[in-house]
């Protein structure tokens, strides 16, 4: 049987025609699949109508969205890619699709065609394999040229200092009446709400009484605490996105409050509302980032001065802690360890008493002004300091250490709104001249402070202080009596009776006060020069003579009068 062979020529031929033939196929598959890979990335996309996808290969796992902000270098009308200024972010181009989502600031959607070079703009979308962000929403917050129209009247001051993201603005709509009702008289920008205009009016063809403004902006945000403050006198409220987070649309004096808000990054919309019923206008309205401590700010160190790095910071809702025989966390000892505390709040004016208890050392100031000093090893003690704060922030500190044994501190404070003994005005001079430094509820007018102060916050020399109080008498002859190193004045019902405004020694001083029965007001005023220092408050009921029984009336000397004490305290 004859087989005809297959000449080796012919075979490789058919194989290098065959190679040849796949390559083509493989290279026109290749180029009509990822020609745009091979494009310069300057290159404009031919037409407005077509439709962009990211460059990456289809995934069943959703791209995260990302967020740029930046300002417009460069959008020809009709183009398809945003040039942005370089600046934080690595992303330089923003592509524009078909249909997406263009508004203003104000939430006024706008198609893509009012983009335009010197805008700043937020976009948020995808990010494709060239590095460029394929958006799905744009927001333009700032125009490129600002239109803010002066008046003579009012000019708002820029203050960049009170806004945490400057370079952006409000869009401020004015009305002439209480309601935000209508069309408003006057649109600009503005940096800052920050405005006095105390009587006269916000601008020109506005009422000086009866108005009301809007502001409106979107603000980038890192994500954390923020603590929102609104000063207004009268009505003010504040929204971040939908959520009202500040309330006070009523008639009112100069007031600040303030809202405290957890914020995820990106950008959110801020709208505030005033009005003004009548005489001072003012509203001022800020913020401020308060990382993620938006309670108290613990620092915990494994030692007992707090010094060095932090071992652990984190956030504390209170201090208030029983740690027993345990460590604070993970990382710290048991013994032998110290924590400071941090906190701006918002009090309203008067007089605040502080009370701390701790095992073992514990520290507190407010504004840097010392109200407890307690630095030492102790178990459990309670210690109380007073302060008088005007209304607004006011930044606490705290300070403890654990030397061994149990370990417990607790600090909390209130307002004294009534006295029930003595009202105690003390001054950091000599003169109970300007604000007290503090003010407190003494039980006794007895104090023998020797060299040292009468509390933190007071010098040791040269303070003064004023005591007060509404008292029941009976009817009688009453002697008052001080002691007191150095100057002492005592005024009943206002009428002075003690009048030794002068350095001294210690020394004895009285007076003779006659009383009808009922409520009198008994103020003593005391300042201490130099050395010592004692001042001391008392008085009695001067017993009623005894008629002689003699039918005859005989002449007779001054008797001598037997003093019966009524101590302070007992009154």
């Amino acid at each position: 049987m004859r087989v005809d062979r297959i000449d080796w020529r012919t075979a490789l031929i058919g194989l290098v025609a065959l190679t040849l033939l796949v390559a083509g196929v493989a290279i026109v598959i290749y180029v009509s699949v990822a020609r745009d890979r091979l494009r310069p990335t300057p290159t404009p996309l031919p037409s407005a109508s077509q439709t962009l996808a990211p460059s990456a290969p289809p995934s069943a796992t959703p791209q995260p969205l990302v967020s740029v902000i930046g300002v417009v270098q460069d959008y020809p009308p009709g183009a398809l890619i945003i040039v942005l200024q370089p600046g934080e972010s690595a992303i330089e181009q923003v592509i524009v699709p078909e249909g997406v989502v263009v508004m203003w600031a104000q939430e006024r959607e706008v198609t893509p065609f009012e983009i335009a070079p010197g805008q700043t703009i937020y976009a948020e979308g995808t990010v494709d394999a060239l590095g460029r962000l394929v958006a799905q929403r744009i927001i333009i917050v700032r125009a490129a040229v600002p239109t803010a129209t002066p008046t003579a009247s009012s000019t708002p001051s820029p203050t960049p200092d009170l806004t945490p993201t400057p370079g952006l603005s409000w869009r401020a709509e004015y009305y002439p009446n209480e309601v935000l009702a209508g069309e408003p008289v006057l649109m600009r920008e503005e940096p800052a709400i920050d405005h006095y205009w105390q009587l006269g009016a916000p601008a020109q063809g506005m009422p000086v009484d009866g108005f009301s403004v809007r502001w409106t902006g979107a603000w980038p945000f890192e994500q954390g605490a923020y603590r929102f403050y609104a000063y207004s006198d009268d009505g003010v409220r504040l929204w971040i996105d939908e959520d009202l987070v500040i309330d006070q649309w009523r008639d009112q004096n100069a007031t600040l409050v303030y809202a405290d808000l957890n914020l995820t990054a990106g950008l959110h919309r801020v709208r505030v509302e005033y009005f003004d019923r009548l005489d001072n206008a003012q509203v001022r309205v800020w913020w401020e980032y308060h990382q993620f401590y938006p309670d108290w700010k613990g620092e915990y160190y494994a030692n007992t001065d707090l010094s060095g790095e932090p071992a652990l910071t984190r956030n504390d809702p209170a201090v208030s802690f029983v740690w027993g025989d345990a460590a604070p966390a993970r990382g710290l000892p048991a013994d032998r360890f110290s924590a400071r505390w941090t906190r701006t709040v918002i009090l309203s004016q008067g007089a605040y008493r502080f009370s701390a208890s701790a095992d073992d050392g514990v520290r507190v100031w407010v504004n840097d002004r010392p109200v407890i000093d307690a630095w030492r090893e102790s178990a459990l003690e309670t210690y109380t300091g007073h302060i008088w704060l005007d209304e607004g922030a006011h930044q606490v500190r705290i300070e403890y250490f654990e030397a061994g044994g149990g370990a417990e501190v607790h600090v909390a404070w209130d307002k004294i709104e009534s006295y029930r003994w003595w009202k105690g005005e003390y001054f950091a001079n000599p003169d109970l001249a300007g604000k007290p430094a503090f003010v407190r509820d003494d039980e006794t007018v007895g104090y023998d402070w020797q060299l040292n102060a009468p509390a933190p916050g007071l010098p040791s020399d040269n303070f003064s202080v004023r005591w007060s109080r509404s008292l029941y008498f009976t009817a009688g002859h009453y002697v008052f009596w001080t002691i007191s190193d150095d100057g002492v004045r005592l005024y009943v019902d206002g009428d002075q009776y003690i009048d030794e405004w002068r350095d001294s020694p210690a020394e004895w001083h009285e007076a003779e006060v006659v009383l009808e029965e009922g409520d009198h007001t008994v103020t003593l005023e005391y300042y201490e020069h130099g050395d010592r220092a004692l001042v001391q408050l008392n008085w009695g009921l001067l017993p009623t003579p005894t008629p002689s029984p003699s039918l005859t009336p005989t002449t007779v000397g001054t008797p001598t009068v037997a003093v019966t004490l009524a101590p302070t305290a007992a009154e």
